[in-house]
């Protein structure tokens, strides 16, 4: 008796290791597409140095300049509406599509031959941007247990930290030569194009909405580890359950719901915040603001310094989020980002005034560090990961892509502005004015965000109703669904 207990004990383990570790491959190489778009993030901040340089074979100005790093920004929510439409159509189409426009981007770039060629490449590479926003964490999201899940929906993050450290690294190694940085760059996305076609499986759950039970089923079961000439068990089959509703719920209704509404606004509140606040600034200005900062190491060398910093706290937040939830680590990295930055206005102030500091330029560069590893832990990473659990899975498709589209607008708002805003208030106006945002935001997300650790995609859901307003028929369905011994069908 105790033999076969511990051979079944065993046999469960195993089932369980082959579970995970397929989820966090197949995460992985969703997550592989993040990285050319990611790269192209970075690009501006060790490209306008050498393009503005006077042994330039591109001859551009300060406004041109402006428009080459923020015009990136303006592709992206085109990739998000884009996103949207991909989405409903595939996971797996999306993140192939995400691929083959950040190639195509870098492709143009190493070829351009003037001004506008350069914009074009760069307009396609914030398409790949805003591809890649969603689709990898929304993947991710559907395809892992509730227990991984809080980590793989921050890979997304990982992924942008990863190719934005290793453009800033091509940037130092190829300080004159943007040419062969967008080269390399392009065999990222060749990487994902090939790793997305040959080994990623479409989510079961995208498949299941789409009434293609079997292979649902099927491809399922390899995610829990649970052998393809088995039955499936009842855990298994509730997972392809599908509520009792009609088949074609009207889908303006179903935006219309306060489960799609409130978190929608609190999405849209939070990355309003977090693009104001300077974040993406500094990704896209990396080089510019660390000289400005009166950092006084190889600014192409705080450039990566500022990357492997977001890459750590990218990291890090993946075990924090997973212990805390989302609440607390947002709190302490809003506030982390209030205090550094006032500080760092602070200083600039009074270098600007002319007083002595005896710091050797060490204060920037550890308020810089400090502002990139704060909002990293929170700010920064967050928001794009909740994208993948907040909606409802009804409308997740649209609300997602509607929500980075409206967030990277904001980014290239605040992008744009950067340079107007330096001129007019002062390097450290535009870092009060970034403390300020930090502040608010700060005190939005202690009031309103709310805490998603450890709830089932359906629980989330149910935080946004009412209790008052749920029918009696809603009741009696849950009723229905713990029954055990329930029929169940898979529709």
């Amino acid at each position: 008796m105790g033999t076969k207990e511990a051979s079944s004990s065993e046999k469960h383990d195993k089932e369980k290791r082959t579970c995970r570790n397929y989820q966090i491959v197949m995460c992985i190489i969703a997550n592989c597409s993040v990285l050319g778009p990611a790269m192209g993030l970075g690009y501006s901040a060790v490209a306008l140095p050498s393009l503005t340089s006077p042994q330039s074979q591109i001859k551009i100005n300060e406004s041109q300049a402006s428009w080459i790093a923020s015009i990136a920004a303006i592709g992206t929510p085109i990739g998000c509406i884009l996103s949207s439409f991909l989405m409903r159509r595939g996971r797996k189409p999306s993140i192939l599509s995400t691929s083959v426009v950040s190639l195509s981007g870098w492709i143009i770039i190493y070829l351009s031959a003037n001004f506008e060629q350069l914009l074009i490449g760069r307009l396609l590479s914030g398409i790949a941007t805003g591809l890649a926003s969603v689709p990898a964490t929304v993947y991710a999201a559907e395809v892992s247990v509730p227990k991984l899940r809080s980590i793989v929906v921050t890979w997304t993050s990982i992924a942008i930290a990863v190719g934005i450290l290793i453009v800033y690294i091509l940037g130092y190694i190829f300080q004159d030569n943007w040419r062969m940085i967008a080269l390399v760059s392009g065999l990222f996305p060749i990487l994902a194009i090939i790793l997305t076609v040959g080994i990623l499986p479409e989510s079961p759950i995208w498949l299941r909405d789409r009434g293609r039970n079997d292979e649902a089923l099927e491809i399922l079961k390899k995610f829990r580890g649970i052998p393809a000439d088995t039955t499936a068990p009842q855990k298994l089959l509730d997972e392809l359950r599908i509520k009792n509703s009609p088949k074609k719920k009207n889908l303006l209704r179903s935006l219309l719901r306060r489960s799609s509404i409130q978190p929608f606004a609190i999405m849209l509140c939070y990355f309003f915040f977090q693009q104001f606040s300077g974040i993406f600034v500094i990704v896209f200005y990396a080089v510019d603001i660390a000289r400005n900062a009166g950092i006084k190491i190889d600014a192409y060398l705080a450039a990566i310094l500022i990357g492997f910093t977001r890459l750590i706290g990218t990291f890090l937040i993946c075990y924090i989020s997973r212990k805390f939830g989302r609440r607390p680590p947002s709190i302490a990295s809003g506030a982390g980002m209030t205090l550094v930055m006032g500080i760092l206005s602070l200083y600039l102030f009074l270098n600007s005034r002319n007083y002595v500091i005896g710091d050797g330029g060490l204060i920037p560069v550890v308020c810089i560090l400090m502002l990139i590893f704060s909002s990293t832990l929170g700010f920064l990473v967050l928001p794009f990961a909740m994208i993948g659990e907040i909606y409802p899975t009804k409308v997740k498709d649209v609300l997602s892509g509607l929500t980075t589209c409206i967030a990277y607008i904001f980014s290239f708002i605040s992008i744009k502005t950067y340079p107007d805003m330096q001129h007019l208030m002062g390097e450290h106006g535009v870092f009060l004015f970034y403390c300020i945002m930090s502040l608010i935001g700060t005190i939005f997300v202690l009031i309103f965000l709310p805490e998603t650790k450890g709830k089932t995609l359906q629980e989330i859901e149910e935080l946004f109703i009412r209790k008052s307003k749920i029918s009696k028929n809603d009741v009696i369905e849950k009723e229905k669904m713990i029954e055990p011994k329930e029929i169940v069908t898979i529709s």
